[in-house]
């Protein structure tokens, strides 16, 4: 998976948030508060996903295991 790939699978992961978010706000409002609880539920769960996507750049690799180690000493 490129950055490009990456860049289109976060997009697609926020879009689904603005959708899901509206969708329960709508819920909310015509009075289906179970409804919007379980779309609430749906909504976390996608914040969890794109908190996965981290940029993947050697230069970052690099530095991470630069500095595993220097509490030991």
């Amino acid at each position: 998976m490129n950055d490009k790939h990456s860049l289109i699978a976060f997009l697609a992961c926020l879009v689904a948030i603005i959708i899901l978010v509206l969708a329960g706000a709508w819920m909310a409002v015509n009075g289906k508060s179970t409804e919007a609880l379980g779309i609430g539920g749906a909504v976390t769960g996608l914040i969890g996903v794109i908190g996965t996507f981290r940029p993947r750049t050697p230069q970052a690799n690099v530095e991470r295991a630069d500095t595993v180690n220097q509490g030991a000493s």
